[in-house]
């Protein structure tokens, strides 16, 4: 807001109250965020372990319109992110560090890690940007993997641009969707990994996060049991040591046992 003097204050004195009454006034330009604007991000923040990033708030419903439209210029963004972190100094940083230390390749992908890493079980690992195919540069966002394997049983892809409703804005978010085509046609191929796609809008609702992430995670869960079924049943298939024993009984017991 522009402060005008009157014919009174023309002044070196009135010019000099006039400054002093501008530092001490709040600013209320309407591409600042308001109070409210910033308590919803410090409980969407909270919620998400991560500050949400400008894209996310046209899915967030009527309570950020007008964050929606400070997202459109990155400077004006910017301010908000830097006057979340001075009313709430407690919460997570803005940036693409995790809080336990994972570096991300961008802002939704660590909002998605905060949510799967308080929700990994003990018996998966939980990889960042796994790769895929040996001799070809194909990687997905994250996978959940047995513990000990390199391939995972599950793997996560973190659209960061775009909701699930898939309408594009920019030919950079038409670029985004060419990418994960090709991506699964490639998992739709047999005894590959299964894929799951997390949203813009996901990630804009933390319960519906939280339930993606879950569900992905009771999945790979599955895939585990699954396999260690086929692995048991192939097992108990084979002949065992007594067979192997009468088939080679003509052989003395030391060679047998120095086989063994």
């Amino acid at each position: 807001m522009r402060y005008q003097t009157s014919r009174h204050q023309t002044g070196p004195h009135g010019v000099s109250r006039a400054i002093r009454r501008l530092r001490h006034t709040r600013r209320l330009s309407p591409w600042d965020a308001t109070d409210e604007d910033l308590q919803f991000m410090a409980t969407l923040t909270e919620r998400l372990g991560a500050p949400p990033v400008s894209n996310m708030m046209r899915y967030c419903g009527p309570e950020a319109r007008h964050l929606d439209q400070l997202g459109e210029s990155l400077g004006d963004w910017r301010r908000v992110l830097e006057a979340l972190a001075r009313c709430y100094p407690d919460l997570p940083r803005s940036g693409q560090q995790a809080s336990d230390g994972t570096t991300l390749d961008s802002a939704p992908e660590r909002i998605v890690w905060e949510t799967l890493v308080q929700l990994v079980p003990d018996e998966l690992e939980l990889c960042c940007h796994p790769l895929l195919e040996e001799g070809r540069y194909l990687r997905s966002d994250f996978g959940l993997c047995a513990p000990g394997e390199e391939t995972p049983l599950v793997c996560i892809e973190v659209m960061g641009m775009l909701g699930s409703d898939r309408i594009c804005r920019a030919d950079v978010e038409e670029a985004s969707l060419d990418r994960l085509a090709k991506k699964q046609d490639w998992f739709s191929q047999p005894g590959r990994p299964l894929l799951r796609v997390i949203w813009l809008d996901m990630m804009a609702h933390p319960d519906w996060l939280e339930a993606i992430c879950t569900a992905a995670i009771e999945a790979a869960v599955a895939q585990k049991a699954c396999g260690r079924k086929k692995f048991t049943e192939v097992k108990e298939r084979m002949p065992g040591r007594n067979f192997r024993q009468q088939k080679r009984g003509s052989r003395p017991a030391s060679r047998w046992r120095a086989r063994e």
